[in-house]
């Protein structure tokens, strides 16, 4: 059995193609290749197969689209009866690498990567021309595609022409040049954004002997990138056309090419509530030109743990992707896990260059050389940085790029203060968007039969997308609970942070920042136990024990790390599910400290 995503979706055993007319169908064993070897929860597929607009028969259908395509599977590959198969509350499409033209493609690809850094040229040439000659269009091109479809859609396609974009850099190191001139002029015309492309396009016409040529090359970039995104071309194609006007290209250079900077991002949950007016602000700030003097543009989305930071990043770095020409990195720097201590920035900084091509035994052991080589690889380019979950300015500031052309977007609780960046506030969700996310796991029909119970719910998550995405879960796995029932349960204050697994330790990977006895770490937990949602620093000395200084210290500390946020009148507030949370810790440490005290 042969299964084609890499164009038209096919399905071929040997002999005739199986047929797959219906739409919604092509949808699932889409998704289903799209990841194969791993099941696919029963919700994204209804996400997916409905636009997050599923009918009251979502699942029903589903079911009876899964029956069908198990039908049509077993009756042309008679082994193939066990091939969709039902797992972990979802299914799964067993494939064989051979047997799926992405798997085939990446292996290629692999191939000619590995050929190319041995300089054997031909050898790479070759492997190229294979791993490309598996795609036969747009990838799902006859697909109807839902949320998760349309991203893997657009990495697929980025992942086509910087594997384009490696070929012709080889070509053009066998000297292939007109050759290469001729594809690339089809290419720049249909993707005329991609600014590595007129660079190629510029270089092979010159090695022609084509210098007028080069120069219209360069102008219609500049044109295309002024229409189009009102930018100037980046320093590669300046330096470009520089050295073209003045004679100065070596006929045997080439274009350096960034080839591990491409999208390389984690998925967007499924579930996931757009905010427009955030987004807005954060693509307006990474897109607006460079001010006066240039300089790299920073965003950094702060608020309190679980607001949903980290996905509002990726969806903004989505949005933003195309207008960096040289790709997108993505770290991690840990700042949200409990009990595991955050990266290191010289960790992160090898990771990085060590994706950027630079081999891993000439990566410095010291965060001032690694940063220094990260600005140079960097500098010139149009790369976006994605910094999640961040600790502060000491973590972050060696992993921020240089130059007008690069750009980073920061994720962390407390704005830190020597950060330049412009910084957007991420709080909880309003009430209507939070009941949106719960219907998207929990399913919409289910929440417009219990209008008011949903809303009970997502007042009892605080508004929080972490906990409204809990309750959502947990409600999907069970399809027989009632919304009202759940409701009642999570009135219980001393059970609701069973019911909303992940929000503990959320709270506790910022409470972990914390000395346990320092004045900050014991104001936390004080607090929590006071059941009050909202103090002063009076009160906050009066339950230390401390100087009012100290108090007003150790509130500044929790208001850093967004485990208290301002109210009005100069007071301070702790969400609910924070206090909660609080309460128990302090609850084990008073039972701790009377161990001691017995003992």
């Amino acid at each position: 059995m042969r299964f084609q995503l890499l164009g038209p979706l096919r399905v071929q055993p040997t002999g005739t193609p199986v047929r797959i007319s219906a739409r919604k169908q092509r949808t699932v064993i889409a998704m289903l290749l799209a990841h194969a070897g791993r099941a696919v929860p029963i919700r994204s597929l209804v996400t997916e197969v409905w636009d997050g607009r599923p009918p009251r028969s979502a699942v029903p259908n589903l079911h009876t689209y899964v029956m069908q395509l198990r039908h049509l599977l077993s009756a042309a590959d008679s082994p193939a009866a066990d091939r969709l198969v039902t797992s972990d509350g979802g299914y799964l499409l067993l494939v064989e690498p051979p047997e799926l033209d992405l798997f085939r493609f990446e292996e290629q690809l692999a191939r000619a990567r590995k050929a190319w850094s041995g300089e054997n040229l031909g050898a790479a040439e070759a492997a190229y021309a294979r791993a490309l000659g598996m795609w036969h269009g747009a990838p799902a091109e006859d697909v109807p595609l839902g949320p998760a479809l349309r991203t893997v859609v657009a990495d697929l396609t980025d992942r086509y022409l910087s594997t384009v974009e490696e070929h012709i850099d080889v070509q053009l190191a066998l000297g292939a040049h007109r050759e290469a001139a001729e594809r690339l002029r089809t290419l720049t015309a249909r993707y005329p954004l991609r600014e590595h492309l007129h660079a190629q396009l510029m270089l092979a016409l010159h090695r022609c002997g084509d210098r007028p040529g080069a120069l219209a090359a360069f102008a219609a970039a500049r044109h295309a990138l002024a229409e189009e995104l009102g930018l100037d071309p980046g320093a590669e194609l300046r330096r470009l056309h520089r050295m073209i006007l003045g004679h100065d290209v070596d006929p045997g250079g080439s274009v350096v090419t960034l080839r591990g900077a491409r999208r390389l991002l984690p998925p967007v949950p499924p579930a996931f509530v757009d905010r427009p007016r955030l987004v807005t602000l954060a693509t307006t700030a990474l897109t607006a030109p460079a001010g006066q003097g240039g300089g790299v543009r920073v965003v950094a989305l702060h608020g309190g743990g679980g607001s949903g930071k980290s996905a509002l990043a990726l969806r903004v770095a989505q949005r933003v992707a195309g207008r960096y020409a040289d790709g997108v990195l993505y770290a991690d720097l840990g700042g949200s896990t409990a009990g595991v201590p955050p990266a290191r920035p010289v960790e992160v900084l090898g990771e990085l260059l060590r994706t950027l091509g630079v081999p891993g035994d000439e990566v410095p052991v010291t965060e001032a050389e690694a940063a220094a080589l990260y600005r140079s690889v960097l500098a010139g380019r149009r790369v976006l940085v994605v910094l999640d979950n961040a600790t502060g300015a000491a973590q972050v500031t060696p992993l921020i790029p240089a130059g007008d052309g690069c750009a980073a977007l920061v994720t962390c609780r407390g704005l830190p203060a020597t950060l330049d960046a412009v910084p957007i506030a991420v709080g909880p969700l309003e009430e209507a968007e939070a009941v949106r996310l719960l219907a998207s796991l929990a399913g919409e029909p289910r929440v417009a039969a219990e209008p008011e119970a949903a809303a009970e719910v997502v007042r009892s998550c605080g508004r929080l997308p972490l906990a409204v995405r809990a309750a959502g879960t947990r409600l999907a796995g069970r399809p027989d609970l009632p919304l009202e029932t759940f409701a009642v349960r999570l009135r219980d204050r001393g059970s609701r942070l069973d019911l909303l697994p992940g929000v503990r330790s959320c709270v506790r990977a910022g409470y972990d920042q914390l000395s346990d006895r320092s004045d900050a770490a014991r104001a936390f937990r004080s607090l929590g136990a006071l059941d009050q949602p909202e103090v002063d620093v009076a009160v906050t000395a009066a339950l230390l024990g401390v100087p009012r200084a100290a108090a007003e210290r150790a509130l500044d500390v929790l208001v850093e790390l967004r485990l208290l946020e301002p109210a009005p009148g100069g007071r301070l507030r702790m969400h609910d599910l924070v206090r909660l949370a609080a309460a128990e810790l302090n609850h084990r440490e008073e039972t701790a400290s009377r161990g001691t005290d017995s003992g």
